[in-house]
Parts: C-alpha cells; structure tokens; sequence
C-alpha cells in the first residue's frame, strides 16, 4: 500500500491544475487560429472568380434552360442569369455552386433574348459577365389561348381550351355589359390542368359580348378573343317543391335528422341539426327525392358542413347523382339513368387534416357540379356517396341547391 502525506497529495493534485489549464489555453489558441486559406476559402476576397464556360442552351416554352462548366475557384458560391422581361422589370436567378444548370423563364414571345451569366464567390464578388442568346418557344399562355373555344352554357358562357404541357395560366374573362365597348373583368381562373373546362356563372339570358385573353405569373398576355354569346337561362329551382322520398335501401339517419333538412335553407356553415346518416354503413349509401316537377337540370350545388373543416368526417368526396321520372318501390337502380360522376377536390391539393384560405372560400360558396347539357328532364334525383372524407359511406350535408330550368 502507497501512503501518501499531505504535502505529496496537495503538489500532484496542484500540477493536474496546471496541466488541464495549459491544455485548455491550447486547445482554445487552436480554436481562434485564423488561417486566411482555410480550404481554399478566403474571407474578404475582392478577387473576381472566373467566368462561366462552355453554356449550351436548351429553348423550351417561355422558357430556357442554361448547362454550363463552373469556374475552379475553391470559393464559388452561386451562378446567376440576369436580364429584361418584357415589363421593363429585371429578372435575376440563382443557382448554386452544386449545380451546373439553371432555368431562364418569363418570356413573352420567340424573341432572342440576351442573358448575362456571372459567377459569384463566397464575398458576394462577381466574375465577369458571359453573354449568352437563348430564343424560346412559343409560351404555354400563347398555346392556350391558340386553343381556346367559347360557347353559352347555363348562366353564363363555358370556356374551354388544352394545356397539354401543364403550365400555369389563368384565363381572364370579361364582359360589355352596357354596351359601352368597356370591358369589365368577371373573373380570373387559375389552373395547371390539361384540359380546361371552365364555366361563367350568374349572368342573364341575352345576347352580351365577351372578350378573352390568358396570361401568365410575370403578366404577360396573350392576344384577345371577342365574342357575342347569349347564355342559357338558368334558375336556382323552387326549394318549396322539393319532398322526400324513402326507398327500401336509402340510408337511415341519426340524431334526430331527416332529408328535409337538405333544403331547408339555412347556408349556416356550422348548421345544426344537419342532415346526418348513420355512421356504421359498410356499402355506398343513398339519399331519394323529388324536385316538385320535371325540369332541366344545370348544376347540383352541395354545401357541406363545417365541423373541424370541410374536408373532413361524413362530407361528399367522391359520389353521383341519379335521376328518374319513374322509379319502383324495391329501391333498385335499373329505372334510374347516372347524370353525374362527382369528385370533389381540395382547391390547395394539401392532405386531410389541412385547410388553406381557398379551401375555406370553396366550402363556404358549395361545390358546384355541372349536368350535361345535353339531358332529358327529370322529376326525381338520387345522391349515390361512394366515399366521404373519413374514407367511409355516411354523409353529413348541411345543405343542397337545384339549378335549372322548369
């Protein structure tokens, strides 16, 4: 056994101090060493990188895409393209020192254009400028537009048109209504689809000239499409008509609600009682009713309850509309023809559970579904829910409107 006395302990306790303080002074001298070259990075550096090489050019719709070689200096830190766009405005894009290419886009036309690349390092230096002519196809807006045909539709006038490759528009309609030669814009539809089917509502039926155009995100527009279009009439049918109708495999209710509840015209969006079907159906469910008489149907608009949102629990999602003027008592489908096979979409495309301003704005107004111009008319209408948002059978509605004509 060792046995040490005070003294011995106090000096080897007292050279471990002074050992683990030099040790920290330095490790923490190491820390604050500056080394100006650090990986080849140096701080402040006024010295320009070099340019950009070796671009090959891609045109596209509107649009360009730039491939290039990047410069060797160790501090790069982004390439950018900048130029005009035909507003006057400077259009700058970046792309990092990771990537080798980058897309130029905004372009109203087929035009060349002229693009100045720079190479730009970690202190914000740029190299040189690189001059480079890209001359894009025809933009998608042009495309659309080239596409576009105009007919009268129920209410209003129906617009439709082809977006193959998908880009973002938005078709502007607008209206002389007072015959001044002034157009008025009635509305601006948004759509990255394919194939635009578009409808606007709520206008009078007489003859009324209409003008045209699509444009894009930087504002650029197309030319302009005039056209006289006398819209079909359309009205929001008599509520007071309608009954119910129970058939042997309609669904049952809960909490006290019926069918009447669907066209009793309170538009509350937290209405209750609502009408509410028993929440245990294992099969696609139904709702039976009678319009009053025989009429032309335009649209079916269903207004959903809002509870945690509208896209959410017992709430249409995917489901048809049936009609009749003669049906039998056993509740079967064979004297029933299908109007309408009904989707209803999330304006904003996020997951269940989220809600955006535009999905909020679209359950408030009621999704609207167009009928075929083309039907007989029909005295009796059956809902056919084929999934709801919980991913069920049941349904909850807080409300429903009928257009048409008698």
């Amino acid at each position: 056994m060792v046995n040490l006395n005070y003294l011995e302990m106090s000096t080897m306790i007292s050279n471990k101090k002074y050992f683990l303080f030099y040790w920290l002074v330095g490790l923490l001298s190491l820390g604050s060493c500056k080394d100006d070259h650090f990986n080849g990075i140096v701080e402040g550096n006024t010295v320009p990188p070099g340019p950009v090489t070796n671009i090959q050019v891609t045109n596209d719709h509107g649009k360009a895409i730039l491939r290039y070689t990047l410069p060797g200096d160790d501090d790069l830190l982004y390439v950018k393209a900048e130029y005009p766009l035909p507003n006057g405005q400077m259009r700058v894009i970046k792309s990092s020192q990771y990537s080798n290419e980058l897309t130029v886009d905004g372009f109203a036309n087929t035009d060349p254009y002229q693009i100045k690349l720079y190479a730009v390092n970690k202190s914000e230096v740029s190299s040189v400028a690189t001059d480079v002519t890209v001359q894009p196809k025809e933009p998608i807006f042009n495309l659309v537009f080239d596409q576009i045909q105009v007919t009268s539709s129920f209410g209003g006038v129906r617009i439709r048109s082809l977006n193959t490759l998908k880009g973002s528009v938005v078709v502007v309609p607008m209206v002389d209504s007072l015959g001044t030669g002034e157009y008025v814009q009635l509305d601006s539809y948004y759509t990255e689809d394919s194939l635009i089917n578009y409808n606007v509502r709520g206008l009078k039926s007489e003859e009324m000239k209409f003008a045209f155009y699509v444009r894009d995100r930087w504002l650029n527009t197309s030319d302009t499409l005039f056209a006289s279009v006398t819209p079909l009439e359309e009205n929001l049918l008599d509520r007071n008509l309608f009954q119910a109708i129970r058939l042997p495999n309609d669904a049952d209710f809960r909490f006290d609600t019926n069918l009447p509840m669907l066209w009793d015209g309170n538009l509350s969006i937290g209405k209750w009682p609502s009408l509410y079907t028993q929440d245990i159906a294992s099969s696609p469910t139904s709702l039976t009713f009678s319009i009053g008489k025989e009429a032309k149907i335009s649209r079916v608009v269903v207004f959903p309850r809002r509870e945690n949102g509208f896209y959410d629990k017992g709430n249409l999602r995917e489901f048809e509309i049936w009609a009749s003027n003669e049906y039998t008592q056993d509740g079967s489908w064979d004297s029933w023809t299908k109007l309408a096979s009904c989707l209803v979409v999330k304006p904003s495309g996020t997951p269940v559970g989220t809600s955006t301003a535009a999905d909020e704005a679209a359950g408030t107004i009621g999704w609207s579904f167009d009928m075929p111009e083309d039907a007989l008319k029909y005295k009796y209408l059956r809902i056919r829910n084929l999934r709801n948002w919980q991913g069920s059978y049941f349904m909850q509605i807080r409300q429903i409107q009928i257009w048409g004509v008698y």
